[in-house]
């Protein structure tokens, strides 16, 4: 009966973020989140910036100021976000089971040593995760975007899930925000 009423209330879940999706506008949505409380108005900025040197990308930050790992599993499973900033040790822990791409066909692993690291990638047609090594994140001290704006936290990674709605636009919103 238990298994009953969990499965009734993830279809529930599922539905409500279904409905809750309709009429959108379509978009990427980069979810951050860190540990020290992160600079609200560096993030502005890097928003604002954002926005106006590339308005056909729609990129919008999904700010949340006060981390949380209940908050971060929820947006990882909730489909919107394209890419993650978060710090290093969560994303790693993610990405055990499969949760970002490989970054290797998009950005030299030489230029982000830091972003390298061992994780789960999911094949085509399976349902667990191949630990294979792969740049899987890019640090957020070495993105242009966020160094103009002054706020460069060690530790925190970007990714690019695999959930994401538009790889190709969220790899090209990571290009921008590392390119400046």
């Amino acid at each position: 009966m238990k298994w009953r009423k969990a499965g009734f209330l993830l279809l529930l879940v599922a539905t409500i973020s279904l409905l809750a999706g309709c009429g959108k506008e379509e978009g990427t949505l980069i979810f951050m989140s860190d540990k020290a409380s992160s600079n609200r108005e560096g993030i502005d900025t890097i928003q604002e910036k954002l926005t106006a040197e590339v308005p056909d990308l729609k990129a919008e930050f999904n700010y949340s100021p006060l981390f949380d790992l209940n908050k971060v599993l929820v947006e990882y499973v909730g489909g919107d976000n394209s890419i993650v900033i978060l710090p290093t040790d969560t994303i790693k822990v993610y990405g055990k089971d499969g949760g970002h791409i490989p970054l290797d066909d998009y950005f030299d692993q030489a230029d982000y040593p830091d972003g390298v690291f061992e994780s789960g990638v999911l094949k085509d047609g399976e349902q667990d995760a191949v630990m294979e090594k792969h740049l899987f994140g890019i640090p957020v001290k070495d993105m242009k975007m966020f160094q103009d704006a002054g706020y460069t936290p060690d530790n925190m990674l970007a990714c690019v899930l695999v959930t994401a709605p538009d790889r190709e636009v969220a790899i090209k919103v990571l290009q921008k925000l590392t390119e400046g």
